[in-house]
């Protein structure tokens, strides 16, 4: 409702009356929210959960000293098929008025990497552990401060008409630059304390291996992931939480950062398909006639196109689809491209992006599938379309990344130097795969699975393989740089073992072209991509 009226004109009375109607409207300010008596409660909520954590004390601001502003922000928690959760209401620091070395200094936090949490959950599925999910309720009041700082009373306070009065603050609070870290102090503390340690592959996330047992923990903010092969020690480890926060247990994962997770005989299923009908929705496609595929294998860049009016629209919706590449690894070339135009896209890269739109319309659905194939091992494929980009002739290199059967990892990306041949290309895509497998054995061996085997690649190009092998330096290949050789250093220390593929077993070539319609379904479900809507 709220896209088609304001409700900021209307009398007490109509006001309520539309907001009851309309279960989902976030009220804009203080004075909106304060007529409605689930914002009242919200807010009165989120305030005595600041009284109880000892956030600040109320004492006149010294001379010279400047405090931050402070303003209610309002939302609506869903559920993952739309019903309202609860309604929250949270104070918040105007951070952006701090000064640096005054009243912060430091201000970076580490949260989780989306191929960390797909490792994760692989290695669970393997192993037949539960995944359990959790919320630690108002985290960043948790976090202790070392700076000085001062805030101004919240709004509707009652001494909030004396400036002179503020809050001094003993914990972070929701918009202070250093909140973030402080949190992620305070819970790595926690965990360490109970016998954790910090992943070096990873920062957010956190492993304990006994003589018997495998437990971890991984962080994205105030969002717990557990999982691990003793529920009893993941029923203490719960409680421990509990005895130093206010722990909200979810029980096991099915909803985590805008992606279901959805457990089933055949395994584990991720799919974004409430955010994909959310989003054409907000573009108003949510009728349109859906695509068999992301981008036409036909399609000729129109160089003349007319440039784009409004940008931001564009940057939006792509900003959208990259976040929708988490799971939708089918759209990762063609994101891939119209990412590339977010200073200056035409009007023909928005008829590309509305067309990735059509296809989703057709596959809301699809998602990547986790199955238990028993093991741990790491393997990987990698291609490149040698002088595909008909602008500048560089190279679009892709690669992906499977642990224990399952397809972890994956990236589509345009090579920034010019190549000067198809085995240059294949051989600096071939480094940037090496890169990513010699993370994920760091990561496996970090989760308690480290790995003494080579870890295998697959590549359909022989004479890149052959320089990937052999000392060879000549005319094409004496100007590629040193770090592309960091392939050769890897496969010389048995630590990488190369494998030729045929072009048609090519599984990354769906991340470096377009391609017809049944060789990218075909490839799709060799990787584990699948809509269960579908009724082929």
């Amino acid at each position: 409702m709220t896209h088609f009226i304001s409700y900021k004109n209307f009398s007490s009375a109509h006001f309520a009356f539309l907001s009851a109607l309309d279960c989902t409207h976030e009220p804009q300010s203080f004075e909106e929210a304060n007529q409605l008596d689930v914002w009242k409660q919200a807010m009165a909520d989120e305030l005595q959960a600041l009284h109880d954590n000892n956030t600040w004390s109320i004492v006149r601001i010294p001379k010279g000293k400047k405090a931050v502003g402070s303003r209610w922000v309002y939302k609506t928690k869903l559920h993952s098929d739309g019903s309202v959760e609860r309604n929250k209401a949270r104070l918040v620091a105007r951070g952006f008025t701090q000064t640096y070395g005054v009243d912060y200094k430091e201000t970076f936090a580490p949260v989780a990497k989306m191929s960390t949490v797909r490792v994760l959950l692989s290695v669970a599925v393997n192993h037949a552990w539960p995944l359990y999910q959790m919320d630690v309720k108002n985290a960043f009041l948790h976090g202790d401060l070392e700076e000085e700082v001062y805030m101004k009373l919240p709004p509707g306070h009652p001494q909030s008409h004396d400036l002179e009065i503020v809050c001094k603050l003993h914990k972070s609070i929701y918009g202070l630059k250093q909140s973030p870290r402080a949190w992620y102090a305070k819970l790595s503390s926690v965990l360490e304390e109970v016998g954790f340690q910090r992943s070096n592959a990873d920062s957010s996330l956190f492993v304990r291996i006994g003589s018997t047992s495998k437990l971890m923990v991984l962080i994205y903010v105030d969002d717990l992931i557990v999982t691990g092969d003793n529920i009893e020690e993941i029923n203490t480890l719960k409680q421990s939480l509990r005895n130093r926060f206010v722990l909200k247990d979810l029980g096991i994962l099915k909803y985590f950062l805008g992606i279901e997770v959805a457990t089933s005989q055949k395994g584990l299923f991720l799919n974004q398909r409430k955010y994909v009908l959310d989003l054409l929705q907000d573009t108003d496609l949510q009728d349109c006639k859906p695509a068999c595929t992301p981008l036409d294998s036909k399609l000729q860049f129109d160089v003349q196109s007319k440039p784009l009016l409004n940008v931001s629209y564009y940057q939006r919706l792509v900003g959208k689809l990259i976040y929708l590449t988490i799971t939708r690894l089918d759209i990762a070339y063609v994101v891939s491209i119209v990412s590339q135009f977010m200073h200056s896209p035409t009007l023909a890269h928005l008829h590309i992006v509305k067309r990735i739109l059509r296809y989703l319309k057709g596959s809301a659905g699809r998602g990547v599938l986790f199955k238990n194939n028993g093991n741990t091992e790491i393997m990987g494929y990698t291609d490149a379309d040698w002088a595909g980009n008909s602008l500048d002739r560089k190279s679009t290199i892709g690669f992906c990344t499977f642990v224990g059967g399952n397809l972890v990892t994956w990236k589509s990306k345009k090579q920034t130097v010019v190549a000067r041949s198809s085995a240059e290309a294949e051989y600096r895509a071939m480094a940037s795969t090496a890169c990513e497998l010699i993370w994920l054995k760091g990561l496996l061996s970090d989760l308690g699975f480290p790995s003494s085997q080579p870890l295998s690649l697959f590549c359909d190009n022989q004479a890149a393989m052959h320089i990937a092998s052999n000392p060879v330096f000549h005319e094409r290949t004496k100007h590629i740089e040193v770090d592309c050789h960091y392939i050769r250093a890897q496969v010389q220390s048995k630590i990488i073992d190369t494998h030729f593929t045929r072009s048609h077993d090519q599984l990354a070539d769906i991340f470096t072209k377009s391609l017809p319609t049944a060789q990218f379904l075909r490839i799709l479900g060799k990787l584990g991509s699948m809509n269960p809507l579908d009724p082929s």
